[in-house]
């Protein structure tokens, strides 16, 4: 398990159906653990001679664009980086939290549930979580789970486990504990 307390993952999307309409370049490239952010033909400046390139580094960097490129990552290998460490924490009596950010339609979604053919993070972590805690209590272990599943969007916090008809009106409240800090009320 790694040593660090946050690793930081960022994940390149396939193009949208808007994006291949109107044949947007890609601007990214992934190396390693660099993502390149290169600069669209509208924002080179005119006579300058050098494509200028952005380089980040993370713990993670993946291509998700197309799955023939030969670097493509799955759902698996994003669960096989992340969600066993989240859940090697966890069972090491660690709280551990998956958080993914980002703005609307960039593959959140996707990568935390994923589909039916390619489950995401979450179900691959429950299904684990739960396969081995059943192992556990076959050697007379006990365990407790508790889970949190919300969303933030325009600073509400909503959660996401209540079913769709209450959704509208499931406004939670953030609440500053002074021993434990911040918290979700209810």
């Amino acid at each position: 398990m790694s040593e660090a307390k946050v690793q930081v993952a960022v994940r390149a999307r396939p193009l949208s159906q808007r994006e291949l309409e109107m044949e947007s370049p890609v601007v990214l490239e992934m190396k390693g653990k660099s993502t390149l952010l290169r600069k669209t033909t509208d924002d080179v400046i005119v006579g300058q001679t050098r494509e200028k390139v952005n380089e980040f580094v993370y713990d993670y960097s993946y291509w998700s664009l197309d799955p023939s490129y030969p670097h493509f990552v799955p759902q698996e290998q994003v669960f096989n980086d992340l969600g066993k460490t989240v859940l090697e924490a966890a069972f090491e009596g660690y709280n551990a939290c998956v958080f993914a950010y980002g703005q609307t339609g960039s593959g959140k979604t996707f990568t935390m549930m994923g589909t039916e053919r390619a489950p995401g993070l979450i179900p691959r972590i429950c299904e684990t979580l739960f396969d081995r805690t059943v192992s556990g209590s076959l050697k007379k272990v006990s365990y407790k789970v508790e889970a949190s599943f919300m969303e933030i969007y325009n600073e509400m916090v909503r959660d996401l486990l209540l079913p769709a008809h209450k959704y509208a009106a499931n406004r939670l409240k953030v609440r500053q504990h002074p021993k434990h800090g911040p918290y979700v009320e209810s």
